[in-house]
């Protein structure tokens, strides 16, 4: 006995080294989308993005230090001239008209530090980190909507699979129908037109049949693809419907996408202040080092200069105006943007509860729909067994049993997918995993 529990474990283990997965659930599909959807993944390179671009904003805190290092040769009066000079070389007896050819290599070391920008450096750090926030709340929105889609798809693979067993259940209903007219039609209880009108409805049942799992496993194929699994490995859903329940939450929590656009706007108004900033004086400061010399002479100099520069920007021609008119606009654009989707998230919610309302009722009307169909068949087809019925009623009350399941599935799976919505538009998780 024990030896037969380490053979299972042994190939349980075996199939998962293999790759053989398991059947996908609600939960497990909803955590997979989060981290491995393409979506999600694009949004995870705008959010890294985003901190590179904060980065880049905050090194302007920091001096720059760059180094150069070049080598030249000239006969050019002036140019000799100015390496002479700059080498400590120069002499008075040199022929300034025609100098020999002349070589220096000349080396710098040159620190720049912008003490202040008018507040422009504080104003890019500002527009980068609300970048950074809203390109968060953008990746939960996206893996949110993701979460939401993956719902709708499971449940309409839930669907598919509902209609295709109501067609399954009608060829098998509609095969036995035909078996039972062939035994009147020898019987002589029923004409032969009963059965090729029997043997039409089973062919057509079929039909139904084939499309129905067709559409199922396109489920199947948009569902893998959603989640972003690639390649031919074994996929396929649990057949246990996993139901959401209804969330007790009267007010929406503030949603993801609202958050994002409150960050952008915020960094519309950093804006401004970037762009007010083309007003306000600049102050620069300086310093370098730098060492001259020459390769056929060799003797050099060195020299170092430092210092402080201020730049008024006196005019534009109103270039800076225009550009503040722009930041206010995106910034007013930005809170409109936010509005709207406030108002979307009030719609969604109106909507969202009045289908869960509307779905309910058809789930209940299809029940009834379905018991009454049921018993309708029974009774129709033992009239048809007593010679008191026609073929084609009883190929009416199949037909009126197998749309009730059909109207039945379509309905509880919109409940779920109206329960998903709710759920997503107000801010809460699509299930309590």
């Amino acid at each position: 006995m024990m030896s037969r529990k380490i053979l299972t474990l042994a190939m349980v283990i075996g199939l998962q080294s293999v790759g053989v997965a398991a059947d996908w659930s609600l939960n497990r599909a909803l955590e997979y989308v989060r981290e491995h959807s393409p979506d999600a993944k694009s949004a995870m390179q705008r959010m890294a993005k985003a901190q590179a671009q904060l980065r880049e904003a905050r090194s302007q805190l920091w001096p720059r230090l760059a180094a150069e290092s070049s080598y030249s040769a000239t006969d050019n009066p002036p140019a000799a001239f100015m390496m002479l000079l700059n080498q400590r070389q120069l002499t008075f007896d040199t022929d300034f008209n025609d100098p020999e050819i002349t070589d220096n290599w000349g080396t710098e070391v040159r620190l720049d530090y912008p003490i202040y920008l008018g507040g422009a450096r504080q104003a890019s750090i500002d527009a980068a980190s609300r970048g950074v926030d809203a390109a968060k709340y953008s990746l939960m929105a996206t893996q949110d909507q993701l979460e939401l889609e993956v719902a709708k798809a499971y449940f309409e693979i839930y669907r598919a699979r509902e209609v295709a067993s109501a067609a399954e259940a009608s060829v098998r209903s509609q095969r036995s129908n035909l078996e039972l007219a062939r035994k009147l039609v020898t019987g002589k209880v029923a004409l032969l037109t009963a059965v090729l009108d029997l043997e039409t409805k089973v062919s057509e049942a079929e039909t139904q049949l084939v499309f129905a799992e067709n559409a199922r496993d396109i489920q199947l194929a948009y569902f893998k693809s959603l989640l972003g699994i690639e390649g031919a490995e074994p996929f396929s859903v649990a057949g246990t419907l996993e139901a959401l329940s209804e969330p007790t939450a009267v007010r929406a929590k503030t949603r993801a996408e609202v958050l994002a656009l409150q960050q952008r706007s915020g960094q519309a108004a950093a804006g401004i202040e970037y762009a007010k900033a083309g007003k306000r004086p600049t102050i620069h400061a300086f310093a370098s080092g730098r060492h001259d010399e020459g390769i056929q002479e060799r003797d050099g100099g060195s020299s170092w200069i430092a210092g402080v520069s201020v730049r008024f920007n006196i005019w534009d021609a109103g270039e800076t105006e225009a550009k503040i008119e722009q930041a206010r606009a995106d910034e007013a654009i930005a809170r409109e943007q936010e509005r709207r989707q406030r108002l979307a998230v009030e719609l969604q919610i109106t909507t969202a509860r009045l289908a869960v309302t509307a779905a309910r009722k058809r789930a209940d009307l299809g029940n009834s729909a379905i018991k009454s169909a049921a018993e309708s068949l029974d009774l129709t087809r033992k009239r048809f067994e007593e010679g008191l019925a026609l073929s084609t009623e009883l190929i009416d009350a199949e037909v009126a049993l197998t749309k009730a399941r059909v109207h039945l599935a379509n309905a509880r799976a919109e409940e779920q997918m109206a329960l998903a919505s709710l759920r997503y538009a107000l801010g809460l998780p699509i299930s309590n995993r």
